[in-house]
């Protein structure tokens, strides 16, 4: 499928990131999008059969870090939520995605 052709609909992507975007601002993500769905559709002609696997190049194995918190990065349940749209007895409210019927 030549992703190119696809109908680019930034003002619904703009909506989904809840991002308010000028026209002249969505014509130009849309003519970004379209060049990089079309680099996409260049890397994906190419044969790479014979290719491996890459999972990592830094050659480092077993990175790991102390599981401790540090509390000069922890935010108090009021400042967490200072920002939020709505909030309910101190947790954030979001809309449902199930439904419950």
């Amino acid at each position: 499928m030549d992703k190119t052709k696809s109908k680019i609909n930034v003002s619904h992507l703009a909506e989904l990131s809840k991002m308010t975007v000028s026209p002249n601002e969505a014509a130009g993500f849309k003519t970004g999008f379209e060049a990089t769905l079309k680099t996409v559709d260049k890397l994906e002609q190419l044969n790479t059969k014979k290719v491996g696997s890459t999972f990592q190049v830094t050659g480092l194995k077993n990175v790991y870090r102390p599981d401790k918190v540090d509390k000069s990065r922890v935010l108090s349940q009021q400042k967490a939520l200072v920002n939020a749209k709505n909030s309910h007895k101190g947790y954030f409210v979001v809309p449902a995605i199930f439904d419950e019927t």
